[in-house]
């Protein structure tokens, strides 16, 4: 790699980037869900479906929310998380392994909701599955790699953590982990790596509930 290559990488390769990387990771996520979750539950308040546009009488309109965010919101959320992954590079919370459980889990809310509200026994099986789908993958990946999975691979310099219980391979894995380092991880690193998750969340949140009101 000659010299102007690795100055042009060398960027990512800061504590600034990783952090920020990890934050915009999360804040994008819970933004997106967020968004997500009120239209699924406009749309379900409107009893399941709506329409907008076109040559034909319209039973049921849509607002201008649902119009809104309901097509977008997952798969910008979902290329800004990876964005965010990308360049966080391994430190944080692992958002990838959450991003699949937040979106199923939050969607099953929905239709639990429907069934609490409006009785609706399909929510029920519905929102079982959902559920189901979002967990399963918690449930593999987390005892195979714990750490890796809530503090990251990586602190925010790039070094690698020592694992008191090295990860190792799962079935949602297509190659072996990476071997860990002799960086022990301090309670400053979770610290760290917690308030960025749980920054990102929070911000993300509010900006969603506020964004969503101000089009409904």
């Amino acid at each position: 790699m000659t010299t102007d290559a690795r100055s042009r990488g060398a960027w990512r390769d800061t504590a600034a980037t990783r952090v920020f990387g990890s934050l915009f990771s999360w804040f994008s996520l819970a933004l997106a869900l967020t968004l997500l979750f009120q239209s699924v539950s406009a749309l379900a308040d409107l009893g399941g479906s709506c329409a907008r546009g076109g040559p034909y009488e319209i039973a049921v309109e849509c607002t201008d929310a649902i119009v809104l965010f309901t097509p977008w919101s997952v798969f910008v959320g979902i290329g800004a998380v990876f964005l965010g992954a990308w360049l966080a590079q391994g430190f944080g919370a692992a958002i990838l392994l959450f991003a699949w459980p937040g979106l199923f889990v939050s969607l099953a809310v929905v239709f639990f909701r429907s069934l609490i509200e409006y009785g609706d026994l399909t929510g029920l099986f519905i929102g079982i599955l959902f559920a189901a789908m979002g967990l399963a993958p918690l449930v593999l990946v987390l005892p195979a790699a714990p750490q890796r999975m809530l503090l990251g691979r990586v602190d925010a310099a790039g070094r690698a953590f020592w694992e008191a219980r090295p990860a190792r391979g799962h079935v949602l894995s297509r190659r072996p982990p990476r071997e860990p380092g002799d960086n022990h991880p301090s309670i400053g690193d979770w610290v760290l790596s917690a308030s960025v998750a749980g920054g990102g969340i929070a911000l993300g949140v509010w900006l969603g509930v506020l964004w969503f009101a101000s089009v409904a």
